[in-house]
């Protein structure tokens, strides 16, 4: 059984430039591979217009292409520990423990750093702001 990786606050956003290239990468190819879906899926119902067998067979290939390269970035954040939860969104939960119970820090592409968290049985609409760390006072 693999050990699962927890993250703090801090440790999470040490890993998200990373994080945010491979999940650019993965928002960009997930648009491509859907866009060229449609067009697959049009030219099968409809019969590729004459002469377009050639461009039904690129789009069958570029599907595979690009299909391959988003199961690539996917295995890269599982390797870092994390959980991709919308490919569309680029939403990713950096697993953790929240007051001692399991929890995910929550991020989607385009937020400038990693300060949302859930419970563990919740998602993304359930979001909440990290807690702030109380200073202990004399």
């Amino acid at each position: 059984m693999a050990t699962r990786i927890l993250f703090t606050v801090e440790e999470s956003n040490q890993v998200l430039p990373l994080v945010r290239s491979i999940v650019k990468d993965v928002v960009e190819d997930f648009r491509r591979l859907r866009a060229a879906g449609r067009e697959r899926r049009a030219l099968e119902v409809e019969g590729p217009p004459r002469g377009g067998a050639r461009r039904l067979e690129d789009l069958q290939e570029e599907v595979g292409l690009v299909s391959g390269r988003i199961e690539g970035y996917l295995r890269e954040l599982s390797d870092l520990g994390l959980e991709v939860r919308d490919l569309e969104l680029g939403l990713v939960d950096f697993p953790t423990l929240l007051d001692g119970e399991p929890a995910y820090l929550s991020w989607r592409l385009g937020e400038p750093a990693v300060a949302w968290w859930h419970p563990a049985d919740k998602g993304f609409t359930d979001r909440a702001p990290v807690p702030v760390p109380r200073v202990p006072t004399r």
